[in-house]
């Protein structure tokens, strides 16, 4: 368990919706909707905020794949994995901005 608040429900939504042996069709699309329809107070914004501190570096590999059962070579691949996925989910947002 991490004890950042805001990395443990990235963490464990992330590992709900995009556990790499449970992946569907349109998976991303229906983690995106998903979180997006949460009506759990504050689950959101906590998401977002441990989403933009993964991106910062506040992650170690080994708790993401330990979370999704995904595999990276680097630090970096995880990175540029996390930075598509922001896209998606965020557009052209600063992450940075998140952390505020």
């Amino acid at each position: 368990m991490n004890p950042d608040p805001d990395i443990e429900a990235f963490l464990n939504y992330s590992g709900r919706m995009m556990n790499v042996n449970a992946l569907f069709a349109d998976w991303e699309e229906a983690f995106i909707t998903d979180m997006a329809g949460l009506r759990i107070d504050g689950i959101q914004e906590r998401f977002r905020r441990g989403f933009a501190k993964s991106l910062a570096g506040q992650i170690t590999l080994r708790d993401y794949e330990k979370a999704t059962d995904w595999e990276f070579d680097t630090p970096e691949d995880l990175h540029d994995h996390l930075k598509v996925l922001w896209t998606k989910f965020y557009g052209d947002a600063d992450p940075a901005k998140s952390l505020i």
